[in-house]
């Protein structure tokens, strides 16, 4: 243990210092609901996968059960009718997601 310490110490003295930033839970939640919202209509909508088979592969991009991606669409639902609205195709999303793989 105070082996590995020294070691990242030594590589990493200044990162690990306490930079008094507070982080709040969830910052980024809204950005990655979104994410899953788009990945969403891409395999249902898009790639036309069963309900089942969208939330087993977002398991797979996104570390999250299934369970959680379904609440996570149900809450997402105002981003999937604008996606919906907009009759996003793949290039749309890969305008507004580039580095994820729309092909």
């Amino acid at each position: 243990m105070s082996l590995g310490n020294q070691l990242i110490n030594k590589i990493l003295p200044e990162s690990l210092t306490n930079s008094g930033i507070k982080h709040a839970k969830g910052v980024f939640t809204g950005e990655r609901n979104y994410k899953i919202a788009c990945r969403f209509y891409y395999h249902f909508s898009i790639i036309g996968l069963k309900y089942e088979r969208a939330l087993a592969e977002l398991n797979k991009e996104f570390d999250l059960s299934e369970i959680r991606i379904a609440q996570i669409i149900m809450i997402s639902r105002d981003h999937l009718e604008q996606l919906k609205q907009d009759k996003a195709d793949k290039k749309y999303l890969a305008k507004k997601l580039p580095h994820f793989n729309w092909s």
